[in-house]
This record gives C-alpha cells, sequence and structure tokens, in this order.
C-alpha cells in the first residue's frame, strides 16, 4: 500500500515537473521563434492584429473596462492559489504537486496569451533605420527647441477662452477622440514607420482605479488582453489628449513607450485643434530642454528663467498637482514598471531619449525634403 502511495506520488510530481519544463519551453521557443523578423511579421499581420481588432469590435461595444474586470479576475484567482497553497503547505503536503502542476498550468495559459497578444510587439521592428547610428547635434537640437518653443507659444495664445491664469480647456475627450480618428491616417507620410495597423474605431475607456492611478502616477495605460485603451480621467487638461494618442499608439501596434510618445507628439502636431496642439508641444519643449542640459546647462538655465509667462504658470499649475499623490508607492510602482520594461528591451520608464532622438531625426529628414 506504501509502495502504491509513492509510486502516484512520483506520478503527480512528475506531472508538475512536466508543466513546468512546458513554461520554460515556451520562452526559449518564444526568444528564438521571435528572434527572426519573418516570423514576427507574419504571426502580427496575420494572428494578432485580426485577433486584435476583432476582440476590440467586442470591448468597444461597453463604455468602463472588460480588461480591468479580467484583471480582476486573475486577481483572484492568484490569491485563491495563494491561500490554497498556505493550507496545504501546512495540513495536506500529498496535494501540494497537484496544486502546483494547477498554477503551471494557468501561468502557461496566461504566458501563452500575453506573448502573442502582446509580447511579440517588444520584438518586432517599427522603424526602417537605425536609431544608434542617429548621432544628435546639440546645435541642431535647440534649433529644434526654439521651432517647438515658438509653436508651444502660439498655440497657447490661441488658447482665449480662458480667464483662468493656467490654462483651460473647452475640448473634451469625444474631441481628441474623433481628432485621432481622423489624424492616424497622418502615419502614412512616416514611411520608415512599419508593422502597425490602423483603428477602425478609436474608442477610449475611463479607468475605474483613476483615482489609485494618480497615486501610482499612472496616466494610463493600454490593455493589450482586452485590446483597451484606459484613461485616467483625472489627468489634467495638458496629460489628456496626449495621453490618449499615446494609448491608441499602442492600440496601433507601437509597444514602446518613447515610439508611442513620438506617435502621439507627430499626430497631435497635425491637429487644428490648438488645445491638442499646445500639450504635444508642451510636452516636446520640456522634453527637449532634458535633452540639451546634457551638453549645455546653462542655456537651460537662461531659457527656464525666460520662458514664456502662461507657459510657466501651466507648469506650475501641473507640478502642483501631481505632487499631491507624490509618495512611496508611486515610487514603487515606477520602478516594478521600469524594470519590466527593461526585460521586454525597452529604454525603461518614460525615458525621453528615444522619444527626442525621433523628433531629431523628423527634423532632420523634413530638412532634407525642403
Amino acid at each position: 500500500m506504501l509502495v502504491m502511495l509513492q509510486i502516484n506520488m512520483q506520478k503527480k510530481w512528475s506531472r508538475t515537473v512536466i508543466v513546468l519544463c512546458v513554461f520554460i519551453l515556451q520562452i526559449i521557443a518564444y526568444s528564438i521563434l521571435f528572434s527572426f523578423q519573418q516570423v514576427n511579421n507574419f504571426i502580427i499581420h496575420y494572428i494578432t492584429f485580426p485577433i486584435s481588432g476583432f476582440v476590440a469590435r467586442i470591448t468597444n461595444k461597453v463604455s468602463f473596462p472588460v480588461g480591468e474586470i479580467f484583471y480582476l479576475f486573475l486577481a483572484f484567482i492568484a490569491i485563491y492559489f495563494l491561500v490554497k497553497l498556505i493550507k496545504i503547505s501546512f495540513k495536506k503536503r500529498e496535494q501540494l504537486p497537484q496544486l502546483l502542476t494547477q498554477i503551471f498550468i494557468f501561468i502557461n495559459v496566461i504566458y501563452f496569451v500575453y506573448m502573442f497578444a502582446w509580447g511579440i510587439m517588444y520584438k518586432k521592428e517599427t522603424l526602417s533605420f537605425n536609431l544608434k547610428e542617429i548621432k544628435i547635434d546639440p546645435k541642431i537640437l535647440k534649433t529644434i527647441y526654439c521651432e517647438e518653443l515658438n509653436k508651444a507659444i502660439y498655440s497657447r495664445n490661441q488658447i482665449n477662452h480662458s480667464s483662468q491664469k493656467t490654462v483651460q480647456f473647452e475640448s473634451n475627450l469625444n474631441d481628441y477622440n474623433t481628432a485621432f480618428f481622423k489624424l492616424q491616417v497622418h502615419v502614412k507620410e512616416l514611411n520608415w514607420l512599419k508593422n502597425y495597423r490602423f483603428l477602425e474605431h478609436a474608442h477610449y475607456k475611463l479607468s475605474n482605479i483613476s483615482m489609485l492611478q494618480n497615486y501610482l502616477g499612472i496616466l494610463g495605460y493600454y490593455n493589450p488582453f482586452s485590446v483597451e485603451a484606459n484613461l485616467n480621467e483625472y489627468n489634467t487638461n495638458l496629460k489628456q489628449p496626449s495621453t490618449m494618442f499615446h494609448e491608441y499608439g499602442h492600440q496601433m501596434g507601437f509597444a514602446s513607450e518613447s515610439e508611442a510618445n513620438f506617435l502621439a507628439y507627430y499626430l497631435g502636431s497635425k491637429s487644428k485643434n490648438p488645445e491638442i496642439n499646445y500639450a504635444i508641444y508642451y510636452k516636446s519643449v520640456y522634453s527637449l530642454l532634458g535633452a540639451i542640459y546634457k551638453s549645455d546647462p546653462y542655456f537651460v538655465k537662461m531659457e527656464l528663467d525666460n520662458m514664456h509667462p502662461k507657459i510657466v504658470a501651466d507648469r506650475k499649475a501641473e507640478i502642483d498637482y501631481y505632487a499631491k499623490y507624490e509618495g512611496k508607492t508611486s515610487d514603487t510602482f515606477s520602478e516594478l514598471n521600469n524594470q519590466f520594461l527593461k526585460v521586454n528591451d525597452q529604454e525603461g520608464t518614460i525615458s525621453y531619449s528615444k522619444y527626442v532622438e525621433l523628433i531629431y531625426y523628423l527634423y532632420q529628414t523634413k530638412k532634407g525634403t525642403e
């Protein structure tokens, strides 16, 4: 009898080991498979994009974020497994291999879906040139900054309906949504961007955990499982247009944070809405100053000291608003997100170096065309 029990236990552990090996093999297989761009292109254009479009048509039929319910479901499953694991570890250890098998099966399924829905996006090529070959000339960078600043000032002065010292927008999220849907066609003008899809129906969702996102420092996020662009409803005026365009950039297939930021910048610059223009130019101005600081901190100091008063007031209002939510929780989440992006060969949390390089390349290509 004891021998039979030992044999059964060995069989159970064998199943656990097999399922664990399947997970390890998945990681190895995807590392090899996704290293071939032809394979990536085939999977993305014939599997991922078609399925994403189908899922989006379903989730867009409801106004609430379906993906957050899915994440809640995953959280309940994780808690269930954790509680059961603790109980079994102290009372019924003979059930441990069976539980571990179930956990590894669950992880295998989620990992499989994630890799084909989003993980592969980090591996595909979206630029037709090698960004590492771009050598930024600090003088040209300053020229770009000056042009961006002039555009920011011009668009800020176009917003005359505000009686406040800081900027107030009349447009709402639906206006930005409509604008993006019409503007996305301009991506075709950038023939050096590839492997993306156009959105049939641009549709945003307001996150149910927006207040929590404030404390975590999240402006919005893209849910690859439900193909939803979720926004923090408590974002400031200056954050909302670029955040929406950024998340739609992810939805189009740009996994890189900087590429999604650049897409928001480029399409926002094509808009005829001065509020959208100002939001993206405001962001580019301070991003460019951050890049220029490395070579000429004195120039940056002089620019900040003599910045347009309206932009200074808007900047102060932004800092004051988000300072209320800063803390250890925000720092912890930021570091976790930073590590996640680095694991996926990205530049890290909101690193604008690549974003600035793309703006620089855009300027150079325009200059070459002219």
